[in-house]
C-alpha cells in the first residue's frame, strides 16, 4: 500500500479515539501522547499539501465524530448477544432483524470517505477506498441466506480437514508471498493480476478437496478488494451480486 493512504488510514482511526465531540481537534492543544499529536500534524499536514488547505483536515475531524455518533445508534451489545444465541431456529429472525440495522451502520462511513479525498492522489484513494468497500462486502456475506456461512464456519468436517490441509494452503501463497515483495500495489501489470488470481483459484481447489468451495467467498472479501484498489480492476472480473431480499445475495 503506498505510505500515505496507509497513513490517512492510521490517522482516521488515532482521530476516532481522541476526538471529544468539538468539531474540530486542535493537535497543538490535546492532552495525548507526543506521538499522537505528531500523527494528527502529519495527518493535517498530509491533507493541506493535498488539497491546498486546511479545511479539508477539518472537514475529516467533523466527519469523524458524525461518524462516531451515527455508529452509536446501532446495539452491538445487544447484536453480538443475540449472535451468540444463534441457531437454526433463530436465525431467520436474527438476519430479519439485524442486516437492515447493520446495513445502516455501514452506511455510516459514506460521509468520512468523501472528507478524506481530498487529502490523497487518485491512486491512494482508490487504495483506502478498496479496504474500506471490505465492509459492507462482509456484511453482505454475512447475511446472505440467513448467515449460511457462518454455519458453514461451524461444520467440524470441514474444520478438521482445512486444518489438515493448511500445509496445502500455505504452498499456495508462499511463492506469490516471495514475488509480492517488489510489487507496487497502484501498478500491478495483467501478469501480475494474473499470478492473483491464479492464487485464488489454489485456493479454491483446496477448499473443494474439504467438500467447502463456497468457503473462497470469505477469501474474495480481500481478493476483490485488491482487485478494486489496483489497475487489476481492468483485467480481471470481479462476481457481480444482486439482492434478493433483505439479507439474501445471489452471484450472477
Amino acid at each position: 500500500m503506498a505510505k500515505s493512504a496507509w497513513f490517512v488510514l492510521c490517522g482516521v482511526l488515532i482521530v476516532l479515539t481522541v476526538v471529544n465531540g468539538s468539531p474540530v481537534a486542535n493537535p497543538e492543544s490535546s492532552e495525548e501522547s507526543e506521538e499522537t499529536k505528531e500523527a494528527l500534524r502529519e495527518m493535517q499536514e498530509l491533507c493541506r499539501n493535498n488539497s491546498g488547505s486546511d479545511q479539508a483536515y477539518t472537514n475529516v475531524v467533523e466527519e469523524v465524530t458524525k461518524t462516531m455518533v451515527c455508529f452509536a445508534k446501532f446495539d452491538f451489545e445487544t447484536f453480538f448477544e443475540d449472535f451468540d444465541q444463534l441457531s437454526n431456529e433463530t436465525r431467520t429472525t436474527f438476519f430479519d432483524n439485524y442486516c437492515p440495522k447493520l446495513r445502516s451502520a455501514v452506511a455510516c462511513k459514506n460521509g468520512l470517505i468523501t472528507a478524506v479525498r481530498p487529502c490523497l492522489d487518485e491512486d491512494d484513494f482508490g487504495i483506502v477506498e478498496g479496504l474500506v468497500g471490505i465492509i459492507p462486502d462482509a456484511v453482505e456475506l454475512l447475511c446472505k441466506n440467513n448467515g449460511e456461512i457462518v454455519f458453514k464456519l461451524e461444520d467440524e468436517d470441514v474444520l478438521e480437514c482445512a486444518i489438515k490441509s493448511m500445509d496445502q494452503f500455505m504452498e499456495c501463497g508462499n511463492a506469490v508471498m516471495n514475488m509480492a515483495e517488489s510489487w507496487e500495489l497502484s501498478h500491478l501489470t495483467q501478469e501480475q493480476c494474473g499470478v492473483v488470481t491464479d492464487l485464488r483459484k489454489c485456493f479454491k481447489e483446496k477448499l473443494a478437496v474439504c467438500k467447502a468451495p463456497d468457503l473462497i467467498s470469505i477469501y474474495d472479501l480481500f481478493h476483490n478488494a485488491l482487485i478494486r484498489m489496483t489497475p487489476c480492476r481492468n483485467y480481471v472480473e470481479q462476481p457481480k451480486v444482486t439482492m434478493i431480499d433483505n439479507n439474501a445475495i445471489n452471484e450472477v
